[in-house]
């Protein structure tokens, strides 16, 4: 029985194992085809992230492309078309789009909260936007920094970009024929004065000087006047020239008009006797008008060349007539007729046409037939403007800026050794004690505890600054000055009584008074003394004697290497005031605010500019070029109409500091020619620069 049951079980044994192996195979069959779709849903995931990665990397890229774009359009924009553009962001609350004139792959906007120095921008970058799958996009929030267009060099000792009056005891002292050159845009003009070290005067409007003074070139695109005892080497007028008392020209004086000389002692006068007509030019014989800074012209010629009258000269060369009274002439060329007016005038030479003398006798020999006189016409002076000073361009740089919030007086400091940077209150009506300190808090209590900053540096307690009406004022007993470095201010400024270690800038007006003496930060440099010659009684960093300046400006100091910056704040430093701005978006003439510097007598040590009209008082002496560009002479409203250097003004530019030298902007660039009065220095355009960046 056992072996029977055996027998009839073994079938079903082998059925049992045949079903096991049929389900084997399906279950590795199902694990290779599992592991085939992983596979390939890893490779179609490989290739999905690669494609993603690789839109990813070409969106940034296009982002940043895109980024540099906004950067260059910024940078390639004028500086009036980026006050356009400013204005533009500004006024409406929605970003503002930028068109890309290159497809990129991004977009642009600028946003709203932009500012003349800080210009914020959001850029998409894109990829593959026409396919869903693979579009991709990055974007970037960026803040470009605008750095203001570089400052002129200065290189001339006074320039001007307006009309100029000279009054007064007036010194130029100089170490180069360039710095001697005086280049004024309009007429010059003066009276009872003296003027000493002024090599050449290039003007493109009348020359009208009477005084004890010598000269070497007067350049001008009007008439050359001259009277009293002036004696000048060399007169190149595109009009004409005339002189009386016993002013002389004792070289060359050409016109291109007529010459009227009937002094004695001249040298050569040439002038070709054509009819002029300039812009420049106020009318022949325009008697002058100090108040608007028109110098009185020559009178309309009697005659077409050369009238010596009773004077004398080397000789005359005239392209038309020559008259002559009891006068002597050395040498005589006349391309038309010589006409005698006097006796025993001593003349020889030759005529083109005829001697025409009347009853009158006259010595020498002239002959007729002969050629007319070679004689290079004079060419216009040309004296390019300096880059207009804006104040406002200049704000961000300041280690102090002072101006109304609201109802609120207040200061942002930036840069001063243990105060935060940041913008602080001053007083109000109710608070005067506080217009000496910066406060934290912004009632009518600023107490020991809210004080982060006292902005004086003597007598604690009085007031350094007050405020009225758009002007502020240093007050005339504090006894020292306010802290040292760069303080910007809104609206007009009076610096009083006082040494002070500053650049004043104005958007306004600034003038002195009082016992006043500043040295500039370039000027005063680390400690008074630079280079191992001693300029001012302290620097910025330290005194004299090596103890450490309380809240001294750290962008100019480094204490640990006892080095100095004088490039720091753009350069600023090198200047002592700076003044006059633009109002909104216009760069035209008639919307230029203030920009008159008027100092009335005391030591100024550093460079000024004045973006109008700079005038001179008292006993004045600066150490330092000095610019007044008449960038307002266009505006109606402007309350001065020429530069003045008056009374006792001195303008002495020999050995000065090379940190001063070192914050002229555009030293490297080329420098004026005195013999045409041409003269570089229009400063280069505005940087921008990537501040900072974002991904979204």
């Amino acid at each position: 029985m056992p072996a029977r049951s055996s027998l009839l079980l073994a079938p079903c044994a082998r059925r049992q194992r045949g079903a096991a192996t049929v389900l084997m195979t399906l279950l590795v069959g199902l694990a290779v085809m599992a592991s085939t779709l992983a596979l390939v849903q890893y490779v179609r995931s490989s290739q999905d992230q690669g494609v993603a990665m690789h839109a990813q990397t070409q969106a940034q890229m296009n982002a940043w492309a895109g980024a540099e774009l906004v950067r260059q359009y910024l940078q390639g924009l004028t500086t009036a078309q980026r006050a356009s553009l400013l204005a533009s962001v500004q006024s409406t609350s929605a970003a503002t789009p930028l068109d890309f004139s290159t497809d990129v792959g991004a977009s642009a906007v600028l946003l709203p909260a932009s500012t003349s120095s800080n210009f914020l921008a959001r850029v998409t970058g894109i990829t593959a936007a026409s396919i869903p799958k693979a579009r991709t996009t990055v974007t970037l929030d960026l803040n470009y920094g605008v750095s203001p267009a570089g400052l002129s060099a200065l290189r001339n000792a006074f320039k001007s970009g307006v009309a100029t009056q000279l009054g007064g005891t007036i010194t130029l002292l100089t170490d180069t024929v360039e710095q001697a050159t005086v280049n004024v845009r309009g007429d010059l003009l003066s009276g009872g004065y003296s003027m000493t070290g002024a090599n050449t005067i290039n003007a493109t409007g009348t020359i009208n000087l009477g005084s004890n003074s010598n000269y070497q070139v007067l350049n001008s695109n009007c008439d050359v006047v001259i009277s009293g005892t002036t004696t000048v080497g060399t007169v190149n007028a595109l009009r004409h020239v005339c002189g009386a008392g016993t002013a002389r020209v004792s070289g060359v004086a050409t016109a291109n008009g007529s010459i009227d000389m009937g002094t004695a002692n001249n040298g050569t006068l040439a002038a070709l006797g054509g009819t002029v007509s300039s812009n420049s030019c106020s009318a022949q014989g325009f008697a002058g008008n100090a108040a608007q800074g028109l110098a009185a012209s020559c009178a309309t010629p009697a005659v077409a060349g050369v009238n010596l009258g009773n004077g004398s000269a080397a000789s005359v060369k005239s392209g038309l007539d020559a008259y002559m009274g009891s006068g002597t002439i050395g040498s005589l060329v006349a391309g038309r007729d010589l006409v005698i007016t006097g006796w025993n005038g001593t003349v020889n030479g030759t005529v083109v046409r005829q001697v025409v003398r009347g009853s009158y006798n006259f010595l020498g020999t002239v002959t007729t037939g002969g050629p007319s006189p070679t004689i290079t016409p004079v060419q216009a002076v040309a004296i390019e403007p300096d880059t207009p000073f804006n104040a406002n361009d200049y704000r961000s740089y300041a280690n102090y800026a002072f101006y109304l919030s609201g109802n609120d007086l207040k200061v942002d400091v930036k840069n001063i050794t243990g105060v935060a940077d940041g913008s602080y209150y001053l007083g109000t009506a109710s608070r005067t004690s506080a217009m000496r300190y910066a406060c934290t808090f912004s009632g009518d209590n600023c107490s020991a505890g809210n004080r982060s900053l006292d902005l004086c540096t003597a007598n604690p307690n009085t007031a350094c600054l007050t405020y009225a009406a758009g002007s502020w004022t240093l007050a005339t007993d504090i006894g020292e000055g306010m802290r040292a470095g760069v303080a910007w201010f809104s609206g007009n400024l009076e610096a009083s009584t006082g040494t002070y270690y500053n650049t004043f800038i104005a958007t306004g007006n600034i003038t002195t008074s009082g016992t006043h003496t500043i040295y500039a930060p370039n000027y005063a440099g680390y400690s008074g003394t630079v280079g191992g010659t001693t300029y001012a009684p302290s620097g910025l960093c330290t005194t004299a004697a090596g103890v450490a300046i309380a809240s001294y400006p750290s962008n100019y100091c480094n204490l640990a290497n006892a080095s100095f910056n004088p490039t720091a704040a753009s350069g600023l430093g090198s200047y002592a005031y700076m003044a006059g701005s633009f109002s909104g978006a216009s760069y035209a003439a008639s919307s230029y605010l203030g920009g008159n510097v008027a100092l009335g007598g005391g030591a100024f040590n550093g460079y000024v500019l004045a973006g109008n009209a700079f005038s001179s008082g008292g006993v004045s002496t600066i150490r330092g070029f000095v610019s007044s560009q008449g960038s307002g002479a266009g505006n109606s409203n402007q309350s001065s109409k020429t530069a003045n250097l008056g009374s006792s003004t001195t303008i002495d530019v020999r050995a000065l500091p090379a940190t001063l030298a070192a914050g002229n902007t555009a030293s490297a660039g080329a420098g004026a020619d005195a013999g045409n009065g041409s003269s570089s220095g229009s400063g280069s355009t505005a940087t921008v620069s990537l501040l900072y960046s974002r991904y979204l």
